[in-house]
């Protein structure tokens, strides 16, 4: 070796090729050695550690914190190889995404145990050659540098709402991850009698990558961020310090060949790398490339080289780069991937570097369930006071369902069911399906349309669904007694009121009447204001003698004609749609306009007898088919959206 490394009389033989990789001139003595120069993983030094623009598992914890982010999954490494024989290397990490970005652990350690303690040989000092000192030979001294690392990496969705404008008005940004690491030192030397030579100190790193397209990412990497002044340093026991000099990154990703998110589609992966590292720092530190090239002939199968630029010293002691060819495979199979990388470097040829990595947890990201918790009946119409919910939690993740609050027995296949009390009306059911920790899956929401009943009103009377339908929106109401007299008789007045209330959204919504238009509905009479509200919407009409009769039965063709103006039905022609209504008949237009739109279907192919007294099972018919009341139901009780 060359006597420009360095004239100690008394150095270890193997840190000097260490340190020479690291510092090369006297001015960088105090830079401090960084240990994850090799443990940035296997597939990092077969690509030529030219990475920053791929970083898509948990090396980026080394290299750019940022492509965490790109995890479907989590992963651990461990990563072990030796330096020009001698020198150990071993790196352990993890990361784990949630649902606020993706945490990343990182241990990175280097290491020489035993080592001899050299001097100059006598003679040689133009050109030193360095032999084990006899003095010391019983005393070797041993070096660790180690570092633990706190990742994190985000997304433009987990930025504080603070930030979020920003996104908006620069849509571009939304394409970037954003991460960060800090990083905590530990170094020393043991033996020959040193003593205050253990060191600590931190540092930290920023990363940015930005996805261009599936096949693109450009990556940006700020390493050892933190000035001196902040604690950017490592300092020994004895009051030395040595400092972490910033690392400017810039690399790219280029995935050529593929069946899938490539720039050209072929059978075979090929995937481009290319770094650019500067040292803004160092004063006279070149900048340095780094290319890397992988080929995946089969899924399982990945083939690397690179490039390593790194820095040597000429005979004269300047600074220059040398470029160190690289090269790796790695094995893929069920979550796991074993790598190699060998690495050569120009300062030491003929001296063999081999890493290997093996990793767990490389699974595509899990596709989204489409829908993880399947449950029923939705949109259903009963007449029940309740009903069994049934379902099944797709998702294997959710392990507990709630259905209203409620927490639900589960199967061994998931699945389940649970009665429901209904209300008369409108229902919601949640059904909600959570994980371990507590987080919402996924949820149902079912919707149920419970009918009004009456007991008087048996399953298998002829409008029983009619009646369901217009006492649950309160047009014709029941009894006090809580039955409805569907063969009951129906008065005037109650007739009045019963549209009008319906017209008018409520009783809520009608005006106590302030004059008398009838001389028998006096003001103080119940229906006074029904019957004149009727009376104005033009949907009554007095007796030729000036009386409303309020208390007498409606005939058919009465209550026919105020539900037809009522609904605002046009009158007809009659085309002797009845055999017993003359064309004559003072409602025969009436009868004829709703025979039309289906209001009179329960009299078809029979008598309509216009005289006959109408029922209220019969009103109730007549109401439901009427465009206004369909109308009303599609719009309210089965409009589902309103639910």
């Amino acid at each position: 070796m060359s006597s420009k490394l360095g004239k100690p009389n008394k150095i270890l033989s193997v840190l000097l090729g260490a340190f020479l990789v690291l510092s090369v001139t006297a001015a960088q003595a105090v830079v401090a050695p960084d240990p994850t120069y090799l443990s940035l993983g296997s597939r990092v030094l077969g690509l030529g550690k030219a990475y920053i623009g791929l970083a898509d598992d948990t090396s980026a914890v080394y290299t750019n914190p940022s492509g965490l982010m790109q995890l479907g999954h989590w992963q651990v490494n461990s990563f072990s190889g030796s330096f020009m024989e001698e020198f150990s290397y071993l790196s352990l990490t993890g990361a784990y995404p949630t649902d606020f970005g993706t945490f990343g652990l990182g241990f990175a350690g280097a290491s020489i145990g035993g080592a001899p303690v050299t001097t100059i040989e006598a003679g040689t000092e133009d050109d030193p050659v360095y032999v084990v000192d006899p003095k010391y030979a019983n005393n070797p001294v041993s070096y660790y540098n180690n570092v633990f690392i706190l990742s994190y990496a985000m997304d433009s969705e987990l930025s504080p709402d603070f930030v979020k404008p920003v996104f908006e008005r620069m849509p571009v940004l939304k394409k970037l991850d954003y991460g960060t690491s800090i990083k905590l030192f530990y170094a020393g030397l043991a033996g020959d009698g040193l003593s205050n030579a253990n060191a600590s100190g931190m540092d930290m790193d920023l990363g940015v990558m930005y996805r261009h397209n599936p096949w693109f990412q450009v990556g940006l990497t700020a390493q050892n961020v933190l000035p001196a002044s902040m604690g950017g340093k490592l300092t020994y026991a004895n009051g030395h310090e040595e400092s972490y000099p910033m690392i400017l990154e810039l690399g790219t990703s280029t995935k050529l060949l593929g069946k899938e998110n490539a720039l050209r589609q072929f059978p075979q992966d090929v995937l481009l790398t290319l770094d650019y590292h500067m040292y803004p720092t160092r004063k006279n530190y070149p900048a340095l490339l780094h290319a890397g090239v992988e080929w995946s002939p089969i899924p399982m199968i990945a083939v690397r080289a690179g490039i390593d630029q790194g820095v040597s010293s000429d005979d004269t002691g300047a600074t220059t780069t040398a470029s160190d060819l690289t090269g790796g495979v790695g094995l893929t199979y069920g979550g796991f991937r074993f790598d190699y990388a060998f690495h050569q470097f120009d300062f030491a040829p003929g001296v063999s570097n081999h890493f290997f990595a093996l990793t767990y947890g490389l699974f595509p990201p899990k596709p989204p369930i489409e829908d993880p918790i399947v449950s029923s009946p939705d949109k259903l119409v009963t007449f029940e006071s309740s009903v069994v919910v049934k379902g099944i939690a797709v998702d294997p993740d959710i392990v507990e369902v709630r259905i209203n609050g409620q927490k639900v027995k589960l199967s061994m296949k998931g699945e389940f069911a649970y009665s429901v009390p209904l209300e008369v009306g409108k229902n919601v059911i949640m059904v909600e399906g959570f994980d371990r920790g507590g987080k919402l899956v996924d949820k149902d929401r079912l919707r149920v349309l419970r009918l009004i009943t009456y007991p008087d009103v048996p399953s298998n009377y002829w409008t029983y669904e009619q009646v369901g339908f217009i006492g649950t929106l309160g047009i014709i109401k029941g009894y006090p007694d809580g039955s409805f007299k569907p063969e009951g008789d129906i008065t005037r007045a109650e007739m009045s009121t019963l549209l009008v209330r319906t017209q008018a959204g409520g009783d809520e919504n009608v005006p106590v009447a302030t004059q008398v238009l009838f001389p028998d509905v006096p003001l103080k009479h119940w229906a006074s204001r029904y019957v004149n509200l009727a009376w104005r919407n033009d949907i009554v009409k007095g007796y030729p003698d000036g009386t409303f009769k309020p208390s007498a039965n409606i005939t058919r063709a009465e209550g026919l004609t105020m539900v037809t103006r009522f609904s605002k039905v046009s009158e007809e022609a009659y085309t002797d749609e009845f055999v017993d209504v003359q064309a004559n008949h003072w409602a025969a237009k009436t009868i004829a306009g709703a025979y039309k739109v289906g209001m009179l279907e329960y009299l078809r192919a029979r008598p309509f007898e216009p005289s006959r007294k109408l029922t209220r099972a019969e009103s109730v018919e007549i109401l439901f088919r009427s465009p206004y009341v369909q109308d009303v139901i599609k719009s309210d009780l089965l409009n589902w959206e309103t639910y």
